[in-house]
């Protein structure tokens, strides 16, 4: 306790002035994937963490909690050993989200806890490692400095102890990401652009304000978020070079997070403004990456760089692309060896890499002696510099085997017939004619100009960041449980056909015990009526007016499941499929919806031809109708149906929502449900008034590029095909278009950003050639 102080004044003796003790609430969160060792460590840290800091004569005590995100690891995690006093919570995912998916899961958990909501969040990498008075020191600073929005530590290598970063910042010039800072000289604050998220202190109340990270899986997020809650908040990020963390350097070897580099380079760009030169130069740095591995003989890992040139070019940001191209992985030095007997004995450079351990070192020499290269004689170090690059292009490489970094550069294009290529503990053994490589980085040289010219043409569209509500609805979080379901149909002057779709809904395993919600439409054929007579089981929603697809969000506003079976009056889902449908909703979160091939009762005949060749289920289907099963969280995410379509298109628009939100919408063609609507087969002028006018509206809001403009025209002249030789249909298509043009359609919510994807797959659909 400080010693009495004298204060001055009306008062004419001295008083005891007591600091001040306040409690800071810090939930810290951590997301990992198939890392339990260095989880276990890094709880290790957390348990002896300070939870007590000082600003000046304010005492702070830390209440501590910790959100664990598994990010689907295999094996699942089990929760590491943590004190009773940190509140611990295990959350897995059915999906590895990346380090942005699971920072957001877990930070949407943590602000979603109303009983006590957190001051601060930690945000600590699993392959982290913190002093006891990282947290403290980190929030000693932050309590000091009411404008500091996020701060973070000095970072170091685990292993050498060496400071490589404190701060970041973007290069104004080349948008190029770099440290701020790489040696202490003082403890003042550095103010950055922002801090590396593997160990990071933000205010709550910012991230409230300025949403979570962009949902990019790896590199280039955190960069975004600190520029942004800056922004927004209207605060500062800095670094505090007095708290100190341990990460695996940032510049070391990379394979698949060069696509991710490549792609996610571009939104910290654009949130600062930056313009078309620097996102154009910042391209090309990405080309030259991409020239230099195929000049190392690694066209796989060009590839990485050139693709996420491409997706940056097209908008395609989210998430983790499912097909990205294959890469070899580094093999373990003892097993080089074996590699190197196959080579003829000749002359050998020797260029090590910086991190090469001795014990890698003395791995390497071995088998190079074994296969019986004169490693005494070896050449130490190659000539660096682009001329001497040339001459090996012209006059071919002077060693037989090279022994190089794997990150490659000028100094090693060439020098070899055969590169050995280290990284920390594995190697690569590559080889290919010059002229090949040669014509491989010509090639790339290309295609990458082109990629960084329709960067730098781009305009410029920061994507809204995710909010807390949408992350915790999208998340693919694992319930662990069967889900449950509710049924919400809309009904419609078809007393007899809703009737009959009650019954085999009571008749269904499935749905015998649901919750069945009906939207009567204001229907005159005294549907109300009936229900209450006939099912009183199912609650009634009675609307005065027909208010068309709109009465579905009225219904799963009501709604109480963890799924709701969207219905019209006269579908009926086959009783297996929809079992099938709703465990595999349960046992894969990564998905959003399932739908189901709408067949004739009678004739069995579907109403989607282009669905026929299917033989196997997708999990990208753009298109949905009469029977729906979605997750009612999602629906609501995503807006539901959109009531400006009135009627419509609204279901399709529906699926490509989903999709655009970065979740699956699975269909399995063996999945049915009888329908039998007049619409199907009968098209009125309505029809052709509200379903041209929709389909432009899908066409503008989920199109891109040449497929926007070309699908549009598409459908819009298939509805003049349909019309057939009625005057009266062709002029109310022509009425649907033109409104449909003039008209904009209306925004999606913040969750559902667009990409194209779905809009090229529905065109394929419909008016190509169906992929199997």
């Amino acid at each position: 306790m400080d010693p009495a102080l004298p204060v001055t004044g009306s008062i004419s003796k001295p008083v005891r002035v007591e600091p001040a003790l306040r409690t800071v609430r810090v939930a810290a969160v951590t997301p990992c994937f198939n890392r339990p060792q260095d989880l276990a460590l890094l709880a290790s840290d957390l348990a002896r963490c300070a939870l007590h800091a000082q600003v000046g004569d304010d005492h702070i005590a830390i209440e501590l909690s910790l959100v664990i995100i598994d990010n689907a690891s295999a094996p699942p995690l089990a929760c590491p050993a943590i004190p009773p006093h940190i509140p611990t919570r295990l959350v897995r995912l059915g999906v590895n989200t990346g380090g942005s998916g699971g920072y957001n899961a877990g930070m949407a958990l943590a602000l979603d806890d109303h009983d006590a909501p957190p001051d601060y969040l930690w945000l600590v990498d699993s392959d982290a490692r913190v002093e006891p008075g990282t947290l403290a020191t980190l929030l000693a600073a932050m309590e000091a400095d009411g404008s500091l929005v996020a701060t973070g530590p000095t970072l170091a290598d685990p292993d050498t102890r060496e400071i490589f970063e404190i701060g970041g910042q973007v290069d104004r010039e080349r948008g190029r990401f770099r440290p701020m800072a790489e040696a202490v000289t003082d403890e003042r604050l550095i103010e950055c652009d922002y801090v590396a998220a593997c160990c990071a202190l933000v205010r709550a109340d910012a991230v409230r304000r300025a949403g979570l990270m962009p949902d990019t899986f790896l590199n280039g997020d955190d960069v975004e978020w600190g520029i942004r809650l800056a922004r927004v908040a209207g605060g500062r990020v800095a670094a505090v070079p007095a708290a100190r963390a341990f990460h695996p350097r940032f510049d070391r070897f990379a394979t698949l997070a060069r696509y991710f580099g490549a792609r996610n380079a571009f939104g910290p760009i654009d949130v600062l403004g930056l313009g078309a030169r620097v996102r154009f130069r910042r391209a090309l740095h990405e080309v030259r990456r991409a020239v230099n591995q195929h000049l190392m003989a690694r066209p796989d890992l060009a590839r990485l760089h050139m693709r996420g040139l491409r997706d940056a070019a097209r908008g395609r940001t989210r998430g983790s692309p499912a097909d990205l191209p294959w890469f070899q992985r580094p093999q373990p030095l003892t097993e080089l060896a074996d590699a190197l007997r196959a080579l003829p004995p000749g002359p050998v450079l020797l260029d090590w890499p910086r991190d090469t351990t001795p014990e890698d070192r003395a791995l390497v020499l071995a088998a190079l002696q074994g296969a019986g290269f004169d490693t005494e004689q070896a050449a130490r170090a190659p000539t660096r510099s682009l001329a001497a690059a040339l001459r090996r292009a012209l006059a071919g490489p002077r060693f037989v085997l090279a022994v190089v970094p794997a990150k490659g550069s000028p100094a090693h294009w060439l020098v070899a017939s055969t590169m050995v290529q280290l990284a920390p503990g594995g190697y690569v053994l590559r080889s290919a004619p010059r002229w090949t490589l040669l014509a491989r980085a010509g090639i790339a040289a290309v295609q990458g100009a082109v990629h960084a010219a329709r960067l730098g043409l781009l305009r410029s569209r920061p994507l809204p960041p995710p909010s807390a509500a949408d992350t915790l609805a999208l998340a693919p979080l694992d319930p662990g449980r069967v889900l449950t379901v509710s049924v919400v149909l809309l009904s419609y002057n078809r007393k007899q056909a809703l009737l009959h779709t009650l019954e085999r809904l009571r008749e269904s395993p499935v749905t015998r015990d649901a919750e069945i919600i009906v939207v009567e439409n204001g229907s005159a054929d005294g549907s109300a009526e009936a229900i209450r007579a006939r099912a009183p089981w199912a609650r009634l929603l009675a609307l005065e007016t027909n208010e068309a697809i709109a009465g579905f969000n009225r219904g799963v506003e009501q709604a109480s499941g963890d799924l709701v079976l969207i219905l019209d009056d006269d579908a009926r889902p086959e009783p297996t499929g929809l079992a099938d449908a709703v465990e595999q909703l349960t046992r894969c979160p990564q998905l959003g919806a399932a739908t189901f091939l709408p067949v004739h009762p009678s004739t069995r005949r579907s109403e989607w031809p282009f669905a026929e060749r299917l033989t196997a289920l997708r999990d990208d289907w753009p298109v949905m109708g009469c029977c729906n099963l979605v997750r009612r969280a999602v629906w609501r995410a995503v807006g539901g149906y959109d009531s400006s379509f009135f009627l419509y298109r609204n279901d399709v628009d529906l699926a490509m929502k989903i999709l655009a939100a970065g979740l699956g919408v699975r269909f399995d063609p063996a999945w049915t449900c009888e329908h039998d609507s007049p619409a199907a087969a009968r098209k009125s002028r309505r029809w052709f008034t509200l379903a041209t006018r929709n389909w432009v509206w899908l066409a503008r809001r989920h199109g891109r590029g040449l497929d926007r403009g070309s699908g549009l025209l598409f459908g819009w002249l298939w509805a003049h095909r349909l019309a057939g030789l009625s005057p009266a249909a062709h002029w109310a298509t022509l009425r649907g278009a033109v409104t449909g043009l003039r008209v904009r359609p209306s925004a999606t919510p913040p969750a559902v950003r667009p990409d194209g994807l779905a809009f090229r797959t529905l065109l394929r659909l419909r008016f190509g050639r169906t992929q199997k």
